[in-house]
């Protein structure tokens, strides 16, 4: 039997949050799914349970959601990306100001 140490651990989680064209968009993803970085963080800095977010993304684990707190953290979103609306051809915008989300 092999006991890890925090090294090896560490090591383990370096490549785990995965940039790939292919894979949506290219946006940061746990990889071996399609669960975004930006998302998952998003989750846990919202205050939803650990368990909540374990059950709805059942391809991740515990330390995923850790790793991505810290991945965003340190990779904040540039202004331009977080407010682009998707570039449609032929789109008008017909409203800009930013609509409340439902509570609940």
């Amino acid at each position: 039997m092999r006991l890890t140490t925090s090294e090896d651990t560490n090591a383990s989680r370096d490549d785990t949050i995965v940039s790939d064209p292919e894979i949506l968009g290219g946006m940061p993803a746990i990889k071996g799914t399609r669960v975004l970085a930006y998302d998952l963080a998003a989750s846990v800095k919202a205050g939803i349970p650990r368990d909540r977010i374990l059950a709805a993304y059942s391809t991740i684990k515990e330390h995923h959601m850790d790793l991505a707190v810290a991945y965003v953290d340190a990779n904040p979103l540039p202004q331009q990306i977080r407010h682009r609306l998707p570039p449609w051809p032929g789109a008008t915008l017909v409203r800009s100001e930013r609509i409340p989300r439902r509570k609940g």
